[in-house]
């Protein structure tokens, strides 16, 4: 990491905004950090350290504690740094938790940390600002901010501060430290969680074989316990008796199935002839239930003549009943003509006396006439007093718009008061509103931010449940294909015995006595090898399991594989939950929370500002003071109308005093003289109306006397024509010789003598069909008798029982049997996969705790790589400390015991050439003690730049004053710092010492002033 510009606003002591430019001092690849105490030259560590980690350069002070106290509330805390990694340049951007003045007013608010990361690869440094950061990689979430950080630098804040950025006062802390502390650090820069996975790793699949072992004992225990027997040889000899026992129940189960199938034959021969019994009585039921309905049919036949001769009566029948109808309908046409003529004559006598009683009303009519003359007299004299009258509606018109105009001014100055206590009150609400934004805008980002965790919990937590699933997945697959393995080696074996056995017995078969053996060349052959020596096919069998047994160790390793790799994940998945805190409630509570913190805030940001509202509170007074002038004017103008009003109303009343006052208006009178017209046109229209209702009726009831009288001629007519009908249909009956009761039964079966004879003529097929069946089943009896099929079917019952019997006994010894084998397989199979597993755990139990640190020394595999690590160490940190000490000392791990074979822990000890002894750490004086810090600090960046591969230091800085040492110390000390220099890596010191300003020209310098400090850019002399 190279620090390139940095920029700190309002950030420690300044106040305002300092730039650092780190390109000069890098270019001089040693520069110095220079300025009195308390100045702030730590200040500028805490600020590359704040901007790539969001924490100090000492741990002492947090983000949240490194604003300015001299900054105004006005200005914002801000930390900006360009650094380039390798080719790539980034800008990243943070401010810390602080209080500032809000947007919004002077109300103070409270800003959460804030972080962004840009890439800024394509952008030269002069270039890059505010409004040209570069291309965003994130922004806003603080902790994706952290991660990108860390992916890009493959270091933390806690391994940044040891390697990168040496602090004030932390200098010789990994000297002094102890052995678990000193581990600690270290475990923090070397990653060893690879051999913490190996050795964990091995316990796993140590204590799987343990298990292994015990669970395969207890299974071939268990296996013959439930047998009841106590070994291998018990187990053989009941499988022997239980062979014996299988062939003495065959013989008896196929004796009795024998007995069974005669049975079987004898019933069916009976149940055969029983059918032939059984349709005869069948067939003789069917005829007598045809011959049952004889009567029946009789009767149907009755019907069916009985309605063909009623055919020829029915065209009669329908004409007197037609008859009928037409003289019922004249009768009610004469009864419909004479009400008509009784109403007519009632209603020319009404008419008649209403002409009477018009005629007795002429006076009536005669006095209407003289009021319209009257009236129109008094609508003239009306007339002739409009000019007053208008005179007096204009005085009252301007009158009711003084008092109208009156009633506007008052509204609108009770407006006014309203509109100017509204906008005293919103300005008030939009005051409070400015601070509720505040308080949403603050606990949202303490909203996200816990949204955020739960978010990280959740997805480590379904990444653990997923990695157990594929964990258990992998280990279950590599257990199964292990037992495949385990079953391919034994067919292996047996093929390849069987191989070896034929080869063996094909040589046998060739021995001579005398002649020496192909094999091993002897003449004399006491015990030839047996067999027919046929190995037709052994060959390629065993070929083929041998090949069948690779494919399955290759399947298997695979599988160990992916187990391993599963087991690794789970592993890392559980220790990344573990780190995280569970939060109080789930993202979807903390989403609902946002959500709605949002929308209020939303509603609350859409309102007016204070500015608008504060400007329509001035505009609302001087509204409601032009509303009060206007209201005074109004109320004068309305006095003066009023007093003209009254004085027209005056002048029209005396005008008028001889008219009757609902007279005396114009429009009054017009309205009664056109009543009058109206009740006189009213009187005279109804007595012509009479005279007209009398003509009519007159002429009406003439017309109904004549409809009577031909009403009653057509009666006459049609009752003669019915007599004459009904006469000719009396005819027809007689003739076809039915009564009035049978015609109407006949009639009604009329519809149905298609049916009828339809329903004979079946029966009459039924009946001989029936009487054929009859003599087809007689004949099938013949000389036959009636079986007894109950004692067939128990004898059949009985021999079923036996052979069931037979067949259970014989199915429960062979299930027993092939129980008994199967188990003799698998204790064979488990007993030699258990000497297996037992070797194997042999092996690797005794590794396992060897690397755990169950050996002679008690040290762990992880222990020892970290141990490895630190003699790299030492080894380096002694190139400069023994130049540095003049080959006077040199850092060495300590020893245990007197043997010197085997080293304790991390502890440090000294060695002294001058003395040729060696001392605790602790005894050596300021200034060598800040020489062998400082070799160790420099040791231990070389390694971690050549262990990590990510890591590459391009710069270091070194927060210790070197005041403690003597001129000629400090000579060799910085002749050692420029040593470090070179091409790739450059070295920053921040000092008060005057020697140190001397010999390290470039760099920084630091001034303190009243109102805060300012950073100045040196030059080299």
């Amino acid at each position: 990491m190279r620090p390139i510009k940095m920029r700190l606003t309002a950030f420690g002591p300044f106040p305002d905004t300092q730039t650092v430019d780190f390109r000069p001092a890098l270019g001089a690849r040693l520069f110095g950090i220079y300025g009195p105490t308390g100045a702030g030259k730590t200040s500028i560590l805490d600020g590359i350290c704040f901007a790539l980690f969001g924490e100090s350069s000492g741990q002492e002070r947090q983000g949240d504690d490194l604003r300015s106290h001299h900054a105004t509330p006005d200005i914002e805390t801000e930390v900006s740094l360009i650094f380039e990694v390798g080719a790539k340049r980034y800008n990243v951007v943070r401010r810390p938790r602080q209080t500032v003045r809000g947007k919004r007013g002077d109300a103070l608010v409270e800003r959460q940390h804030w972080a962004a990361l840009y890439d800024a690869t394509d952008i030269e440094v002069d270039d890059i600002e505010a409004d040209n950061p570069g291309v965003v990689m994130e922004e806003r979430k603080v902790e994706v901010v952290a991660d990108r950080m860390r992916s890009i630098l493959n270091y933390s804040a806690a391994q940044f501060r040891q390697v990168v950025l040496l602090p004030q006062g932390q200098f010789r802390q990994l000297l002094t430290a102890s052995s678990d502390q000193r581990s600690t650090v270290l475990r923090g820069l070397f990653d060893v969680s690879l051999y913490e996975r190996f050795v964990e790793r091995l316990k796993a699949e140590a204590s799987e074989l343990r298990n292994e072992v015990e669970t395969g004992r207890s299974a071939i225990n268990g296996l013959l316990q439930a047998h009841a027997v106590s070994d291998t040889d018990a187990l053989a000899a009941l499988i022997e008796t239980l062979t014996a026992d299988v062939g003495v129940q065959t013989a008896g189960r196929d004796a009795a199935r024998g007995v069974r199938d005669t049975a079987r034959a004898t019933l069916q021969a009976a149940q055969q002839i029983q059918d032939r019994f059984t349709e005869h009585d069948a067939a003789l039921d069917g005829l007598n239930g045809v011959l049952a309905r004889a009567p029946e049919i009789d009767t149907l036949n009755l019907r069916k003549a009985t309605a063909e001769r009623a055919v020829a009566c029915v065209a009669a029948d329908d004409r007197a009943n037609e008859a009928d109808n037409d003289l019922t309908a004249g009768v009610a046409a004469r009864t419909l003509a004479a009400d008509q003529a009784s109403e007519s004559a009632r209603l020319l006598s009404e008419a008649m006396a209403g002409l009477q009683a018009s005629a007795a009303r002429q006076p009536v009519r005669d006095a209407a006439i003289a009021a319209v003359t009257q009236l129109e007299g008094v609508q003239k004299r009306v007339a002739g007093a409009e000019p007053l009258r208008e005179a007096a509606r204009s005085s009252s018109q301007a009158a009711l718009e003084a008092k109208a105009a009156l009633k506007l001014a008052a509204d609108d100055h009770d407006v006014a008061e309203q509109a100017n206590g509204a906008a005293n009150a919103e300005l008030t609400s939009v005051q409070q509103t400015v601070l509720r934004i505040s308080q949403i805008e603050g606990a949202l980002q303490l909203l996200r931010q816990a949204r955020e965790e739960a978010a990280q919990f959740a997805n480590a937590t379904g990444a653990g449940e997923k990695f157990a699933a594929a964990r258990s997945a992998a280990s279950a697959n590599h257990e199964r294909l292990a037992g495949v393995l385990a079953a391919c080696r034994v067919a292996e074996s047996t093929a390849e015995e069987a191989l070896a056995s034929a080869q063996a017995a094909h040589l046998a078969a060739k021995l001579e006595d005398g002649a020496p053996c192909p094999v091993c060349g002897a003449t004399e052959h006491p015990l030839p090898a047996g067999g027919v020596g046929e190995g037709l096919g052994l060959d390629a069998a065993w070929r083929q399991a041998r090949s069948a047994r690779e494919a399955a160790d290759a399947d298997e390793r695979q599988a160990a594989q992916v187990a391993a790799r599963a087991d690794g994940e789970w592993t890392q998945a559980v220790s990344t939950l573990a780190a995280l805190k569970a939060p109080e409630r789930d993202v979807t509570a903390f989403t609902a929370d946002i959500v709605a913190a949002d929308a209020e805030l939303e509603a609350l940001q859409a309102g007016p500002d204070i500015a608008t509202v504060q400007a329509a509170v001035d505009a609302a007074k001087l509204h409601l003071a032009s509303t009060t002038s206007a209201l005074a004017a109004a109320r004068d103008q309305h006095v003066a109308a009023d007093k003209a009003a009254t004085s027209a109303a005056a002048a029209l009343a005396a005008s008028l005093a001889d008219v009757p006052e609902d007279l005396r208006d114009a429009a009054a009178v017009t309205l009664r003289v056109h009543a009058a017209i109206e009740h006189r046109d009213q009187l005279n229209d109804a007595h012509q109306l009479a005279v007209e209702n009398e003509r009519r009726a007159s002429e009406a009831a003439q017309a109904a006397r004549s409809g009577l009288g031909h009403a009653e001629a057509r009666v006459k007519e049609l009752t003669a024509a019915r007599d004459t009908q009904r006469a000719s249909f009396v005819a027809a009956k007689a003739t076809a010789g039915l009564s009035d009761t049978a015609y109407t039964a006949a009639k009604a079966d009329i519809p149905n003598i298609q049916n009828l004879a339809s329903t004979i003529t079946e029966h009459v097929a039924g009946l001989a069909a029936a009487q054929d069946r009859k003599d087809r089943a007689v004949a099938a009896i013949a000389g036959l008798d009636r079986p007894n099929l109950e004692a067939s079917s128990a004898a059949l019952t009985d021999a079923d029982a036996i052979l069931t019997k037979a067949e259970e006994l014989l199915t429960t010894t062979t299930m027993r049997l092939s129980q008994l084998e199967a188990t003799q397989a698998l204790v064979a199979r488990l007993a030699a996969e258990l000497a297996e597993a037992t070797e194997r755990y042999r092996v690797l139990g005794e590794l396992a705790q060897l690397t755990d640190g169950r050996n002679a020394h008690r040290l762990r595999l992880r222990d020892f790589a970290i141990a490895a690590t630190f003699d790299l160490v030492l080894e380096a940190a002694n190139q400069r400390f023994a130049r540095m000490s003049r080959g006077r000392f040199s850092l060495l791990r300590k020893y245990e015991g007197g043997d010197g074979r085997a080293r304790a822990g991390l502890d440090i000890e000294v060695y002294d050439a001058h003395t040729d002894q060696k001392r605790d750490a602790h005894t050596l004086s300021g200034g060598e003690g800040f020489l062998a810090s400082l070799s160790l600090a420099l040791g231990l960046s070389d390694v971690v730049q050549a262990e990590a591969g990510g890591v590459k230091l391009d710069a270091i800085f070194i927060d210790e004053g070197f005041g403690h040492l003597d001129d000629e110390t400090l000579d060799v000390a910085l002749d050692t710092l420029r040593d470090l220099v070179g091409q790739d890596r450059a070295v920053g010191v921040i000092s008060h010492v005057e020697a140190v300003k001397e010999q390290i020209p470039m760099g920084f310098d630091v001034v303190r002033q009243p109102q805060g400090s300012v950073i100045s850019q040196r030059v080299g002399l």
